[in-house]
């Protein structure tokens, strides 16, 4: 399992890792502890990856959201794993054995992958977070956002010294505020003005590669409040059901996501 992650360095000590699903993790070591921000699928062998990373310092362990594809990693660690409590029904349900062996049946697995251990690791050691608790890892300072929208216990995480904010899947150009536990635009925009208001130099979102402009934020949150039902363009992946929406700013297509910078848009429902 030892290729199936790749971490690419982002500035000394800090750390984007991904795999074939390209789900992106982050880890930040600081002079006194590590930070471990989401743990992905979990296929692989996660926990081992970024042992030599860590340099055996105490690690914590957070998710922005309960989504699979972001706590499904969790139970590979004995540390407790800090996600908000909106979000602990969620992580449950995402990391049960139907949704991991559902999850798995179209993935790109590590060769030695064992399903049946797979399924059976269960949600991991979760403790509840609150927006506002600060890590302190030594020489690094990262501290926890309310981000609701996309999910009703969605964190961000605000790395301090570099003005770096990690979203997960709180905001991107292509917001899903579709599902089920979705809490609606106005909510969404709410943590869009959160995020303007802090300033930050770098957007670091879950499913793109590189590091996002500042200005971005103003463009997903013209998406959320400019975004016309009537409008969309159908949208039918993962379960969603008829009446779900892509809504995209500027007359801009599918066909120029991600790679146009102007790219905007929200997914959303008829009620929202």
């Amino acid at each position: 399992m030892s290729d199936y992650y790749q971490a690419t360095l982002l500035k000394e000590n800090v750390y984007r890792i991904t795999s074939g699903e390209y789900v992106f993790m982050d880890l930040l070591v600081g002079s006194n502890k590590a930070l471990l921000i989401d743990t992905g699928h979990g296929f692989g062998d996660l926990h081992g990856f970024i042992k030599n990373m860590t340099q055996d310092k105490p690690l914590i362990i957070v998710n922005t959201h309960g989504h699979l594809d972001h706590s499904s990693g969790n139970a590979q660690f004995d540390e407790q794993v800090f996600i908000n409590e909106n979000d602990f029904s969620l992580c449950k349900k995402h990391t049960n054995e139907e949704m991991r062996k559902n999850a798995a049946s179209g993935a790109t697995l590590p060769t030695d992958f064992n399903l049946a251990t797979y399924i059976a690791r269960g949600t991991g050691n979760l403790s509840p977070l609150t927006a506002g608790t600060v890590f302190d890892l030594g020489g690094m300072t990262v501290r926890a956002v309310a981000a609701q929208g996309h999910t009703p216990g969605s964190i961000a995480f605000f790395y301090e010294e570099e003005k770096w904010l990690y979203v997960g899947d709180a905001t991107n150009p292509y917001c899903w505020l579709w599902m089920e536990e979705a809490c609606g635009r106005a909510a969404y925009v709410d943590t869009l003005d959160t995020f303007i208001a802090l300033a930050p130099t770098k957007i670091i979102c879950s499913h793109i590669g590189e590091p996002l402009p500042p200005e971005r934020l103003q463009l997903f949150r013209r998406a959320g409040v400019e975004a016309v039902y009537e409008n969309g363009i159908p949208f039918t992946l993962y379960g969603s059901n008829d009446y779900s929406r892509v809504c995209i700013i500027d007359g801009l297509s599918m066909d120029e996501f991600p790679h146009n910078p102007k790219f905007a848009s929200v997914v959303i429902n008829s009620d929202f």
